[in-house]
C-alpha cells in the first residue's frame, strides 16, 4: 500500500461514508489492507528506491572498460562487447550499454551566433520537396535555396534535378535576383562543389571552380557534421517548407513556379524576420550596394557530355532523345544541356538546339534534320508522313485515337496509304488541321475512307459557312519547302488583343 492508496481509503470512509467492505470492493483491496489504512494516522513511508546496482556479471570488467574509454573515448559498445566476450564476459550488450552511458555522458555543445557584414556572405543548400508528375514521368522535385547572411534576403528556385547544370544555373539566376554577388558562399559538402575531402584537404569540383572564378566568389565548406555553420540557410529552408510547400498541392509545374515567384516577392522577403526583427527587403537596401557586380558576360553553365548518335540520328539525355542531322548518325558528338535547352555539337559546330524535356521517353525532333533522308528513302518518307498525320492531333488523346482509327481504315480499305496520307497532309496545309480533324470525325461515323471523301466533307463544311476554296501555294523553284509543316495558331489571341485595345480607347 502506498500513500496514494492510503489517502483514497480514508477519503472514501470519512467523506463518502462507505463501509470497509464497500471500500474493499470498490478498490479491489483486501479488507485487512483497508482496516490497516483506517487505523493508521500517517501515510506509509515511501519505499526507498533501490540503488542502481550493475549486475554482478559486469563488475569484474569495469576497470577494463574505464581504461579502454580513457584511451579511446569514442570506442563503440559493439567493439567492447566483442573484447569482453573474449576475456570471459557472459552478460548481454544492453547491460554493457547502460554502464557505458554512465561513464561517458553526452555533452551538448553550445554555439555562438555569428553575424556577417553586408555583402560578405551567402549560404546555399538543396531541399528535397517530394516529386511531381511531368507528362507520364514522375520527377524528383528539389528546391535550390540561397540566403544572404546579413539581410536574410532569400532566393528559392524549384528544379527537377540536382545535377551540376541546374546547380550552376540556379546560382546565376540567384545572383541576377539579388543584382550582385557576395564575396563568399558557404556550402555543405555537396558533390557538386566538393569531390573529395580528407580533413583540411579539399578537392573541389573543377567545373564549379571555373564557375566561381568567373563570378569572383570564394566557396567555403562547412566542417563535416557541422550544419550549424550554415544555420541561416537551414532556417530559410525550414521557413520555406512551412510557409510555401506544406499543404500546397504539387500538380502543375509551371503554376508552382509562378506561385513561388509571387511568394518570394509578397511574403518571404517582406515579412519581419524572427532574428533581425526587420524585413529582409529593408536590410537588403543597405547590403545591395556592397555586393560584387555581375560579370559582363554570362558564365558557361552548360556542362559538355560526350554522346554517340544512334542509327536514327538521335542522341539520348536524361531519359529522352534529341535528333541531329541524319548525316551525323553513328558519330561521337558533344551535348551541352542547360536548365531550359539542349544543344548538340560536332566539335565547335552547332548541329541542333532543342528545348529541354523533363518527361521520360520523349523524342524531340526537328523535321529539317531528315529532309535529305526523306528525299532519298521513300519508305522513310512514308513513315514520316504517318507521324506527321498523327501529329495533327496535337495533345488531344481523343483526336489521336480518331486519326489512328482513320489510318487503320485506309489500310483495311486496301487503298494506297502513302498517297492518301500525302493528300491529307496537303489538305491540312491548305485548310488547317482543325478542318481536317472535324472531317475525320465525320468520315469515321459514315465509314468513308479516302482523301477524296475528306475533301468533299471539308468543302461542304466551308460552303455552309460561306467560305471560298483557297488557292494552293505553288513553290516551283523550291518544291521541298512544300513539306515544311507550320504549327497552326489560335487566332482568338488577336481577337482578345483588339478587344482590349478598343476597350482602352473607349
Amino acid at each position: 500500500m502506498n500513500a496514494e492508496t492510503w489517502a483514497q481509503i480514508r477519503r472514501l470512509s470519512a467523506i463518502d461514508r462507505l463501509s470497509q467492505a464497500e471500500i474493499s470492493r470498490h478498490l479491489r483491496l483486501d479488507r485487512k489492507t483497508v482496516r490497516r489504512a483506517l487505523r493508521s494516522e500517517q501515510a506509509p513511508p515511501a519505499r526507498a528506491e533501490a540503488a542502481a546496482v550493475k549486475p554482478a556479471k559486469l563488475d569484474p570488467f569495469k576497470h577494463y572498460l574505464r581504461s579502454r574509454l580513457a584511451e579511446f573515448p569514442k570506442i563503440k559498445a559493439t567493439r567492447l562487447f566483442t573484447e569482453l566476450q573474449r576475456i570471459g564476459y557472459h552478460g548481454g550488450i544492453t547491460m554493457l550499454r547502460d554502464h557505458l552511458a554512465t561513464l561517458r555522458p553526452s555533452v551538448k555543445e553550445a554555439f555562438l551566433r555569428i553575424e556577417t557584414q553586408p555583402g560578405e556572405q551567402a549560404q546555399v543548400d538543396w531541399a528535397n520537396c517530394g516529386s511531381i508528375r511531368i507528362g507520364a514521368a514522375l520527377r524528383r522535385l528539389s528546391a535550390f535555396v540561397m540566403v544572404l547572411s546579413y539581410s536574410r534576403m532569400i532566393y528559392v528556385e524549384l528544379t527537377l534535378s540536382q545535377c551540376l547544370e541546374d546547380f550552376l544555373g540556379a546560382h546565376w539566376r540567384a545572383f541576377q535576383f539579388f543584382g550582385g554577388i557576395p564575396r563568399k558562399l558557404v556550402y555543405d559538402n555537396l558533390k557538386s562543389v566538393c569531390l573529395a575531402r580528407l580533413g583540411a584537404d579539399i578537392r573541389f569540383n573543377p567545373r564549379f571552380l571555373e564557375f566561381s572564378g568567373a563570378c569572383l566568389f570564394e566557396p567555403v565548406l562547412c566542417r563535416p557534421a557541422r550544419g550549424n555553420e550554415k544555420g541561416k540557410v537551414e532556417s530559410g529552408i525550414h521557413y520555406f517548407r512551412g510557409s510555401f510547400m506544406d499543404g500546397r498541392p504539387i500538380e502543375s509545374w509551371p503554376q508552382l513556379r509562378c506561385e513561388l515567384d509571387a511568394w518570394l516577392r509578397e511574403v518571404a522577403n517582406v515579412r519581419v524576420h524572427r532574428t533581425t526583427r526587420q524585413r529582409p527587403v529593408d536590410r537588403f537596401e543597405g547590403e545591395k550596394q556592397l555586393l560584387q557586380p555581375l560579370p559582363s558576360q554570362e558564365p558557361h553553365i552548360a556542362i559538355p557530355r560526350p554522346v554517340k548518335a544512334t542509327s536514327t540520328a538521335r542522341v539520348h539525355f536524361d531519359g529522352n532523345a534529341y535528333t541531329v542531322g541524319h548525316i551525323h548518325a553513328y558519330k561521337l558528338l558533344t551535348l551541352k544541356a542547360s536548365t531550359f535547352e539542349v544543344k548538340v555539337f560536332d566539335g565547335a559546330k552547332l548541329l541542333a538546339t532543342h528545348p529541354r524535356s523533363y518527361e521520360r521517353g520523349v523524342v524531340l525532333e526537328n523535321p529539317a534534320h531528315f529532309e535529305g533522308l526523306l528525299a532519298a528513302k521513300k519508305a522513310a518518307r512514308a513513315a514520316k508522313a504517318t507521324d506527321r498525320f498523327l501529329a495533327l492531333a496535337g495533345v488531344s488523346e481523343e483526336s489521336k485515337a480518331a486519326l489512328a482509327a482513320y489510318i487503320k481504315g485506309l489500310v483495311h480499305a486496301d487503298l494506297n496509304l502513302h498517297h492518301h496520307l500525302d493528300e491529307l497532309l496537303r489538305m491540312a496545309d491548305l485548310y488547317g488541321r482543325t478542318e481536317v480533324l472535324q472531317a475525320v470525325q465525320q468520315a469515321l461515323q459514315h465509314g468513308a475512307f479516302g482523301a477524296h471523301y475528306l475533301k468533299n466533307i471539308i468543302l461542304q463544311q466551308r460552303l455552309a459557312r460561306g467560305l471560298q476554296e483557297p488557292a494552293p501555294l505553288r513553290l516551283a523553284s523550291k518544291p521541298h519547302l512544300a513539306d515544311v509543316s507550320v504549327e497552326e495558331q489560335d487566332l482568338a489571341l488577336y481577337d482578345d488583343l483588339f478587344g482590349k485595345k478598343e476597350d482602352g480607347n473607349a
